[in-house]
């Protein structure tokens, strides 16, 4: 089912889609429904986070200038508290922002910031004094200006459209940066990594990478390149890290909420959906952060154990499945088979049966016609002579079956007709035969349908004649 979808609503659904891993869009869409469209809210549903849980923040303590005009920033200084930090684009930030870069920022030109800038001598010293007030002044309205402007109206920044390109392009810079010897970042896209930890059910390390903080150097210089945790990240881990500076990098920043850099998150398929079961925040060392990850992994083994164990199951049930579907495919298919074989057998039996029983009514059919034939024929038979008449044929007639007939003739009235017509008016006579003399053996010519009836005379038969019937159908 197609939905209308506003713009905002369209970048929000792609925002989600992204970062949750999720390709059904219809599921997406109703995620966010059920969120009132609110992407983090979503998010932190979808990921298993709890806005209720106990944090630790991190608040980063700014100070006066040293010398030379550099600022320094007092390590982070962790405090107890019972609920979550505000984000980082909240506006108790904002207004801690504001004071701090108003009046203790070198570059606002409150304070000479360099030995070209610092006043000299007394009238220098003494101008720079007296228009100190206007020049605060004008920094403040600026300042509070600006700060009202973002209230009203955050930043915002535009749709990802090469996430990909976005987390190439750190690895890149973070090997000209820090060298190679780091973890093997994965060289693709959030929803990518989250959709390969998931279907490889490892668990997923998240390393948010901001340049400007003053621990990153020296975490990915110390921590990220040890051996130690190199292979142990690479051996029980899959890592994908970004810039919170790329697009892609912020938009995962804005899901996740972390209080400081460097940042880490281990995420892991929990109740079958990827859940954050840990958060790593500030600077740590090498035998620190392996003890984390050791601690966080061990206690959450147990779901990938589960969760391999289910899949394995269902893999079982689904090949012992398909194995028994090729059984009842290969069975059903001899019983086609011999179903078949009897449908053709069945089938040549029944034409069998046809042709026999075709045979049989054209024999009928040919018995019905030559009885008829011997029921004319009885009609066709001449009378037979007297014994004391002259010029008598005595002819004595041997039939195929051994009955023997015996009959008077006249040689020239008589014909070879009137001889066959007796023959086959015989009950025991073939149907179709021929007529020839026992010695010397010859064959009498006449057929029914010939127009030329010699007489017995003309044929050479005399006064005593034995005969032989030869059965054409034998």
């Amino acid at each position: 089912m197609e939905r209308e979808l506003s713009p905002q609503n369209t970048e929000k659904l792609v925002q989600f889609q992204e970062l949750s891993g999720i390709d059904n869009l219809n599921r997406c869409i109703e995620i966010l429904e059920r969120h009132n469209w609110d992407v983090e809210t979503a998010i932190h549903d979808h990921l298993g986070l709890d806005p209720r849980e106990v944090t630790q923040p991190v608040r980063e303590l700014p100070v006066f200038p040293l010398q030379n005009g550099q600022i320094t920033i007092n390590r982070p200084v962790r405090q107890q508290s019972l609920h979550r930090p505000q984000p980082v684009d909240s506006i108790f930030q904002r207004i801690m922002t504001f004071f701090s870069n108003t009046f203790f920022d070198d570059n606002m030109g409150l304070w000479p910031s360099g030995t070209n800038q610092r006043p000299y001598g007394f009238t220098g010293w003494l101008l720079f004094i007296s228009s100190l007030p206007l020049r605060v002044i004008m920094v403040t309205v600026y300042q509070f200006t600006h700060f009202v402007f973002r209230i009203i109206r955050p930043e915002h920044r535009p749709a990802v459209t090469d996430p990909t390109g976005n987390v190439v392009s750190f690895i890149q810079e973070y090997n000209q940066t820090f060298g190679d010897p780091h973890p093997t970042f994965y060289p693709g896209t959030y929803s990518q990594v989250l959709n390969e930890a998931k279907k490889e059910l490892k668990f997923l390390l998240v390393y948010l990478h901001c340049k400007d903080h003053q621990d990153t150097n020296k975490f990915c210089r110390q921590t990220l390149c040890n051996p130690e945790v190199i292979e142990f990240i690479n051996g029980n881990c899959l890592m994908w890290a970004c810039s919170v500076d790329s697009l892609e990098g912020y938009r995962v920043s804005q899901a996740l909420r972390e209080n400081t850099y460097p940042f880490l998150a281990l995420v892991v398929q929990r109740e079958f959906r990827m859940t954050i079961v840990g958060r790593i925040e500030g600077f740590v060392e090498p035998e620190g952060l392996l003890q984390r990850l050791r601690t966080i992994i061990s206690d959450n083994e147990a779901f990938l154990v589960a969760a391999r164990a289910d899949r394995e199951e269902r893999s079982f049930t689904q090949a012992l499945r398909q194995e028994q579907d090729v059984a009842y495919l290969e069975s059903l298919r001899a019983d086609q088979e011999k179903e078949e074989k009897k449908r053709r057998e069945r089938l040549l039996e029944e034409e069998r049966l046809r042709e026999i029983r075709e045979l049989e009514l054209a024999e009928e059919r040919k018995k019905e016609e030559m009885i008829k034939k011997k029921q004319d024929a009885i009609m066709q038979v001449p009378p037979e002579p007297a014994a004391d008449e002259t010029g008598i044929c005595r002819i004595l007639i041997r039939l195929p079956q051994g009955q023997k007939l015996e009959r008077r003739f006249h040689r020239t009235i008589h014909t070879l007709k009137d001889l066959y017509y007796f023959i086959l008016s015989h009950p025991d006579s073939p149907y179709q035969f021929e007529m020839a003399t026992s010695f010397p053996k010859r064959t009498l010519p006449w057929q029914p349908g010939m127009e030329i009836t010699p007489t017995l005379a003309e044929v050479g038969l005399g006064a005593s004649e034995a005969l032989l019937v030869l059965d054409l159908d034998a």
